[in-house]
C-alpha cells in the first residue's frame, strides 16, 4: 500500500487496535504526567488524558513512529501519519 510516497511492506495500512491502545495509552501517561496537549482542549471541551489522547491520534497530530516485526525478525518503521486511523 501506498500513502504519500511510502510502502507499507508488513501488516495492513490501517492502525491496529492494539497499536491504538498502546499510543493512546503512552499518550494519555504523558499528558497525565504534565506534557502538553498538542489540541485545543478548552475549546473541544476535553478533560480527560485519554480522551485528549485519542482526539491528538484521530487529528495524526502525535509525531510517531510505528515498529512493526515480521516472525523473522525484520521490521518497518512506519510514521504515524501515513496509517489510516480508523
Amino acid at each position: 500500500m501506498h500513502s504519500e510516497g511510502f510502502v507499507i511492506r508488513i501488516g495492513p495500512p490501517w492502525l491496529t487496535k492494539y497499536e491504538k491502545a498502546r499510543i493512546i495509552g503512552a499518550r494519555a501517561l504523558q499528558l497525565a504526567l504534565g506534557a502538553p496537549p498538542l489540541v485545543p482542549v478548552k475549546e473541544l471541551g476535553l478533560r480527560d488524558p485519554v480522551e485528549i489522547a485519542a482526539a491528538e491520534l484521530k487529528l495524526k497530530l502525535l509525531p510517531m513512529v510505528i515498529r512493526r516485526w515480521t516472525l523473522s525478525g525484520d521490521y518497518q518503521d512506519i510514521p504515524l501519519r501515513v496509517l489510516e486511523i480508523r
